[in-house]
């Protein structure tokens, strides 16, 4: 996993909070609002949460996603620093994991979108161009560890 620089580290973790403390249910409130934007993104996407068997199995595969999306970038941003092996070990059992559940790795673009869209939603405010970047460095050393392993 590439370096990332404290001071992104800082902003990311600075939006992050400020998102957090929105909602009650942050986790599956969150989750959701970023994989509604994915599918609006990328709507290939909705067959990996079970869509095409139908609307009602959809939504709950993605209800039970969206908490373990925001819980796992919750539990990431909380590990960010100088020793990232730990890291690199759930990222490696995430890749993993959506290797079996067939996502595409083309879909982790969408998703880094899908992402700061949900944090601006949740902040009430559009991420100036030093946050963006610092969400974009970050998801982006991120989503690269995930998407290594997808392709293993």
């Amino acid at each position: 996993m590439k370096d990332i620089g404290y001071e992104q580290v800082a902003v990311v973790l600075e939006t992050w909070d400020a998102a957090r403390y929105v909602s009650k249910d942050f986790d599956n409130d969150f989750g959701m609002v970023a994989l509604e934007q994915l599918f609006v993104l990328q709507p290939r996407a909705k067959k990996v949460f079970g869509y095409d068997k139908g609307e009602e199995v959809g939504k709950a595969s993605a209800s039970v996603h969206a908490s373990a999306f925001a819980g796992l970038f919750d539990s990431v941003f909380q590990m960010l620093g100088p020793d990232l092996e730990f890291i690199e070990e759930i990222l490696e059992q995430v890749g993993r994991k959506h290797k079996t559940m067939g996502v595409n790795p083309s879909f982790f673009p969408f998703m880094g979108q899908a992402l700061m869209h949900a944090i601006e939603q949740f902040t009430g405010k559009a991420l100036t161009d030093v946050q963006r970047g610092a969400w974009e460095e970050v998801y982006e050393s991120i989503s690269d560890e995930i998407v290594k392993h997808i392709l293993a």
